[in-house]
């Protein structure tokens, strides 16, 4: 499936997103939404865009599960961003690396610099030279006409090693001096990890940006993307029917688009059996069952306790556990030790005092598999 094809556009939330940055009493917001449930998508296809087609410079930088560190990261899609291309150029380019080796541009504080750094080795806490290189690539980055809008996906990651806190410290620095060139907006799937860097009071970034949800997916989606559905097939589906497979994927935009694609594939297919196939599709794309058995009993034990609305840390929820584990009732701290374990793995957030896992769909496989505990 073509998925540019498929994309549902998002235009007036790009608007509104855009005249907050551009007119509103902030340069910067983070939004939070779970994963797959449309964020990178919102930026690289409407926000980005609109943006550019409005003057603006735009720069994307992913923090998910790079390979690299996360000032090379920075380091090189700020440099692939002084290029006047438009944002597809830059992620293609971004996605294409040739070459591990940076070469560093221009000039820092009045010096010209002819060097080459490799990516690859940047480990461990950023050097004061190139935090000093990044403070000069944000400086040129920034517009002097108009704002240039940089995007951080999925910046809850900077927080989870110690490691970075020279790097968030710094950026936090140089992200200030260029309030007036640059409109941030801080993506996270974590509400925890985006509390880490934003909300906490000692936190990097407190007091920084103003927080917003991502606005879940109506029925209108479903109704575009059936649209699109009969376009391609001369097929009409049943829109009940679809809306209330929607609801059982819950409403995860990534999860529907992957059912009509079983349907694309099988026109004998009915909705229903339709969704029982992409069921299938997702426990074994997103490794349901490989995440589940590299835990610990006493991990999936809680992890259970989580997906079924439990409050892990009470007498009744332990004796669960101890009833599942067929051992003695596990202490608090214990029970602790196994929540860290699971938050750190991303498999379950904590916000507001509830534990919760964010991939519902992982949820509702975890309760049907307690016996494997």
């Amino acid at each position: 499936m073509d998925r540019n094809r498929w994309h549902f556009p998002r235009s007036e939330l790009a608007e509104k997103t855009l005249n907050l940055l551009v007119n509103g009493p902030t340069n910067a917001i983070t939004m939070f939404g779970p994963r797959r449930m449309g964020k990178t998508e919102f930026l690289r296809d409407d926000l980005g865009p609109l943006a550019e087609k409005r003057g603006h410079r735009v720069i994307y930088v992913n923090f998910w599960q790079s390979k690299l560190s996360p000032l090379a990261v920075l380091l090189h899609e700020l440099e692939i961003g002084l290029t006047r291309t438009s944002l597809t150029e830059k992620l293609r380019r971004a996605t294409e690396r040739v070459s591990p080796k940076l070469k560093l541009s221009g000039s820092l504080y009045g010096v010209k610099l002819e060097s080459e750094v490799d990516l690859t080795r940047l480990q461990g806490e950023a050097p004061t030279e190139l935090l000093l290189y990044l403070d000069d690539l944000l400086q040129r980055v920034s517009g002097k006409k108009k704002r240039a809008l940089i995007f951080f996906d999925e910046v809850q990651e900077l927080a989870r090693d110690s490691k970075n806190d020279r790097l968030i410290a710094a950026l936090r620095t140089s992200l200030d001096k260029q309030k007036n060139g640059i409109g941030i907006v801080f993506t996270g799937s974590s509400r925890a990890g985006l509390a880490a860097m934003f909300s906490d009071r000692e936190a990097p970034f407190f007091h920084f940006a103003t927080q917003i949800d991502l606005p879940s997916f109506g029925d209108d989606f479903v109704e575009y993307l059936l649209s699109r559905f009969a376009a391609t097939t001369k097929r009409k589906l049943d829109r009940a029917l679809a809306v209330e497979a929607f609801g059982e994927l819950h409403r995860n935009p990534y999860f529907f688009q992957g059912l009509l694609e079983v349907m694309l594939y099988d026109d004998s297919l009915s909705i229903p059996d339709a969704l029982e196939q992409q069921r299938s599709r997702i426990k074994a794309e997103l490794q349901y069952p490989e995440k589940w058995l590299s835990l610990t009993p006493v991990q999936r034990a809680c992890l259970l306790m989580v997906a079924q609305g439990e409050k892990p840390f009470t007498q009744k929820t332990r004796e669960k556990i101890g009833h599942l584990l067929k051992e003695n009732v596990p202490s608090s701290g214990r029970v602790q030790a196994a929540l860290r374990k699971l938050g750190r793995e991303g498999l379950i957030d904590h916000w507001q005092g509830e534990w919760m896992i964010d991939d519902l769909e992982f949820a509702r496989w975890i309760r049907t598999h307690e016996k494997y505990i």
